[in-house]
């Protein structure tokens, strides 16, 4: 269902490089005395509080119901067809032992799910020593067991299944810019998703180094098969001092089985890579969220959204690198609400965003066709390291701004579980060489 999106890129892109240029204005009054974020509370703070709606993306129909997902030609816009029946709600928060409550179901269920999306594993779950454990474990109700005897169970879970093994401990660093990681520069964990193709090379997707071996990214771009060649320590794509690598494998979340489930919150995907990762000065891995952090649907933060502009040429799709730093970041349940407030106050102003929104999306304070295929970035206060926040964004097609990304943190475990079978695989074929 590819639609042309490439109207006008080259414009759009000399625009974009300009305005990276340009000082970001912050919204410091997101947190204005605690009370729940509005848009209509950021006008005249920041530049760009949902802007007027796009026309000229080459898109017809009714664009409320449709979704974009990427920028370049062969990017799907996905046609929305069940829209959420529960709005979200901003909820109190909920206690540490219902939320490590909460860790241990949601890992049980994701881990039957992966286990029967793969025919050959489907009847060895009784014999998996994870899932045995998994299985045997009884949550009482009760208050008997407290939110730190549940954390140290998932501890257990963790250690029979040795999925831990591939993720490195020390990650999110910069070595070249380590006062100021995501400042001006080049990203040692950001690559260039593309393909090789009658001798140039074709962008089309932004990713992550998780590990010597995987490449986080979007489900849509796992998926694709156009999707071949990894490029790393680059700001142009191509560039001469890249670091090149290919793809061996792809998996994307088992909930992802159709178009329209790239709209429900779990649009994220692996690559696994032909060759080891050197990790030096100028590759890294990122760092990903922790398995017990639990994402707050009434967040008022920033990040950083880092991706490529596009360009086509007659030498291939080439890229450049670009930053929006100190982006407004929202959780689900307060972009709801804003989205809401906004529709209600400007009815001719169309946007059907908040009907897909999930506890595993972030929406982020910024227009889609300026960043397209991207990630969402955070330097944690207290390490100082580089996490990921969100991958696979998507955005309505009526108006752009919001855009709503995939939170990575609800997918933590799964991302571990696509390690312990790499790892699992990979061990046969080291003792055979």
């Amino acid at each position: 269902m590819g639609v042309s999106l490439g109207v006008g890129v080259g414009v759009l892109c000399v625009v974009l490089a300009l305005l990276c240029l340009l000082p970001v204005t912050t919204a410091g009054e997101i947190k204005k005395n605690g009370e729940p974020f509005m848009y209509k509370d950021a006008l005249g703070h920041y530049p760009m509080p949902f802007p007027g709606s796009v026309s000229s993306m080459g898109l017809s129909g009714d664009l409320r119901m449709k979704m974009l997902v990427g920028m370049c030609s062969e990017d799907k816009v996905v046609r929305m067809c069940r829209p959420r029946r529960s709005p979200l709600q901003n909820d109190p928060a909920p206690s540490k032992r219902l939320l490590a409550k909460t860790a241990v179901e949601d890992m049980k269920k994701v881990m039957v799910m992966e286990m029967m999306s793969n025919k050959k594993t489907q009847k060895k779950m009784d014999e998996d020593p994870m899932m045995v454990a998994f299985q045997n474990t009884v949550i009482d109700d009760g208050e008997e067991e407290t939110a730190e005897d549940l954390q140290e169970k998932v501890k257990e879970f963790l250690s029979i299944s040795g999925i831990d093994v591939l993720l490195p401990l020390d990650c999110g660093k910069h070595p070249r810019m380590p006062e100021d990681p995501l400042g001006r520069g080049k990203y040692p964990w950001v690559a260039a998703l593309g393909s090789h193709e009658d001798g140039r090379f074709h962008y089309r997707c932004t990713g992550v180094v998780i590990t010597n071996y995987h490449i986080l990214t979007d489900a849509d771009c796992a998926f694709s098969p156009n999707i071949n060649v990894v490029l790393m320590n680059v700001t142009d794509a191509p560039h001469p001092d890249a670091v090149v690598n290919f793809v061996a494998g792809r998996r994307w979340h088992p909930e992802v089985k159709g178009e329209e489930d790239l709209l429900s919150g779990n649009n994220i995907g692996i690559l696994e890579l032909a060759l080891p990762i050197q990790f030096n000065d100028d590759v890294q891995p990122v760092c990903l969220p922790g398995q017990f952090e639990t994402p707050d649907p009434n967040e008022r933060e920033q990040a950083t959204i880092v991706g490529f502009s596009i360009v086509d040429t007659s030498q291939g799709r080439q890229a450049g690198l670009f930053r929006w730093p100190d982006s407004p970041t929202l959780g689900a349940a307060v972009c709801y609400s804003a989205i809401r407030v906004f529709r209600g106050e400007n009815p001719d102003e169309k946007t059907t965003l908040d009907s897909i929104l999930t506890k595993n999306h972030i929406c982020v304070d910024q227009r889609f066709e300026f960043v397209g295929k991207s990630v969402l970035l955070r330097v944690d206060d207290l390490t100082g390291r580089v996490r990921v926040l969100g991958v696979g964004g998507v955005a309505n097609a009526a108006k752009t701004n919001p855009i709503a990304y995939t939170h990575v943190q609800p997918h933590r475990f799964w991302v571990e579980l696509v390690l312990r079978k790499f790892r699992d695989n990979l061990l046969p074929r080291r003792r055979q060489g």
